[in-house]
């Protein structure tokens, strides 16, 4: 089975995260990378906006086909209660052929239960699995990161 993981991170912890699940899945990886600059504070409060209000960004393009893959796991931050730009340009794009997905998010507070919606409704599909974690336990590397990633890969391997 191929699998590819792809995600927008904007500090690093969703790549992170990312990594960790590349090599769980032994997954190809795909950065969404986002040509807006969304480094500094100013920044971050016209990108929580951005993700608020539903906009679109410009995307680098990607090497990948995403036709060559059986499975997709979408990972984004959750900004605002809501996705990211960038994921949002990439879902818009290539929503129609995207294979089965799964998604995780990385947050700091709340709104991931209205991120997940944002996919859904985006993909057009329902995820295999889901995968939460808060920012800190990907940062600090707590025990649970491990025990959260094991029962995604369970969750998605199930369902396979």
């Amino acid at each position: 089975m191929e699998i590819l993981i792809s995600y927008y991170s904007r500090t690093g912890t969703t790549k992170k995260l990312a990594g960790k699940l590349v090599k769980e899945f032994k997954a190809d990886s795909l950065e969404i990378i986002d040509r807006r600059n969304r480094k500094g504070f100013f920044a971050l409060i016209k990108a929580s906006f951005d993700a608020l209000t539903a906009n679109v960004t410009v995307i680098e393009q990607f090497p990948h086909q995403l036709e060559d893959y059986d499975l997709i796991i979408l990972g984004n931050p959750v900004w605002a209660a809501s996705i990211t730009p960038a994921l949002r340009t990439f879902l818009l794009g290539n929503s129609e052929i995207l294979p089965e997905v799964a998604f995780f998010l990385t947050h700091a507070g709340s709104g991931t239960e209205r991120s997940f919606k944002q996919m859904e409704s985006l993909t057009g599909r329902d995820p295999l699995a889901t995968l939460v974690l808060e920012r800190s336990i990907i940062q600090q590397e707590k025990p649970e990161l491990e025990e959260e990633i094991k029962h995604f890969k369970d969750l998605i391997e199930s369902k396979l």
